[in-house]
């Protein structure tokens, strides 16, 4: 009777085998984890949430009719009396903050609210019954409204200060004059607003909606102190907003910056051929298997546990998350959303350890056989 004998190397591939089953068995530590299929709420990642998603409508602000008088609109008012030897005389006046026009021989006449007729009528009648004429005939013409100006930086097209129609002042039209948002601009706006003593400190006294800090504008804004000659900076969220967010107005001098988008990243590691961080889309979720694919799939179909590492809103210790790729393909609960910073392991196991060292063994026992490997 013929006796092989086995290969060296097969007697050490058995007792490496039996090794790793035994050492292995033994790995997990004591750290309490959490199943993918049945994480609690406080755990779960939030959506991607970007400009997709929201409403930019909302930082707009009510417009009023345009051919209205405001205070600080420049007007030109011609008043005559049909006795002009000449041409009759004109004034380009400004209205002031009270909302009155100083017309030379008349006097000041409140006109901001009216329409230009109006502002006609208003303007004769005052001039007949201060006595001052017996029966003129007044043009009021609109020349330019009054404006505001507004700087716009950070993640725009086109940063730069820029004059807005003071009814029109608001952040949405600061937005559209710097030619809209940058790719690279965030959710997150900060308003610097002027000091009430500053001279750029407009008319119309504080904003509504932010009265100390106050107001309905809620988690929308957060109002914090600022250096002059700025008086208040409103850091804004635009993820988080009410369907009315509140006043956006912007007074003389104030300034929109548009933060730029932080990168946020995955780590993926373990048994996966392209370990590596990955930066999460802005516009839709990624997933563990999506992790997976980036990171080019799994070196062992048999490798199967998932573990993901995942600091928590309290910034204790992190939560570790365990997950199955297997579930992962069965049940979409199972396949979790990753949240920025998560760390994920394809995780080294007691069969995967093991069909890993045959592969090793076997490649080795073939090479070696062969001159020159």
């Amino acid at each position: 009777m013929t006796i092989r004998r086995s290969p060296r190397w097969a007697g050490a591939l058995r007792a490496v085998v039996c090794g790793c089953v035994l050492a292995c068995g033994g790995c997990r530590g004591n750290s309490p984890e959490y199943r993918a299929g049945a994480l609690p709420a406080a755990l779960m990642a939030v959506p991607a949430q970007g400009f997709r998603h929201v409403d930019l409508s909302r930082l707009a602000t009510h417009v009023p009719d345009s051919n209205i008088l405001q205070p600080g609109d420049l007007v030109k008012i011609t008043v005559a009396t049909g006795l002009e030897v000449e041409e009759p005389v004109l004034w380009n006046l400004r209205l002031g903050d009270d909302g009155a026009v100083h017309i030379p021989l008349i006097g000041p006449v409140a006109i901001a609210g009216l329409a230009p007729t109006e502002a006609e009528r208003v303007i004769h009648d005052e001039s007949v019954r201060r006595g001052k004429f017996v029966d003129p005939n007044v043009s009021v013409m609109m020349l330019e409204p009054r404006s505001h100006r507004v700087t716009v930086v950070g993640a725009v097209k086109k940063p730069g200060t820029y004059r807005l129609p003071a009814t029109n002042s608001n952040i949405l039209a600061a937005l559209v004059a710097a030619e809209g948002l940058a790719e690279q601009a965030g959710t997150v706006i900060e308003v610097r607003h002027p000091a009430p003593n500053s001279a750029f400190a407009g008319f119309g006294g504080p904003v509504p909606g932010f009265p100390n800090g106050t107001g309905p504008v809620g988690a929308w804004a957060t109002p914090a102190a600022a250096a002059a000659p700025f008086g208040r900076t409103d850091t804004i969220d635009l993820t988080i907003g009410p369907a009315i967010p509140g006043d956006t107005r912007l007074e003389d001098g104030a300034t929109v910056m548009v933060r730029p988008k932080e990168s946020r990243f995955v780590f993926v590691n373990g048994l996966v051929r392209k370990p590596d961080r990955y930066e999460l889309p802005d516009e839709q979720d990624l997933r563990l298997l999506d992790a997976l694919a980036l990171a080019g799939g799994r070196t062992m179909e048999i490798a199967d546990e998932v573990k993901i590492v995942r600091q928590t809103s309290q910034g204790g210790e992190p939560a570790v998350i365990i997950a199955s790729v297997r579930d992962a393909k069965q049940n979409g609960a199972a396949n979790l959303r990753l949240a920025p910073g998560d760390v994920l392991t394809v995780e080294e196991t007691p069969t995967t350890f093991v069909i890993g060292t045959i592969r090793e063994f076997v490649r080795f026992g073939f090479t070696s056989a062969i001159p020159g490997f």
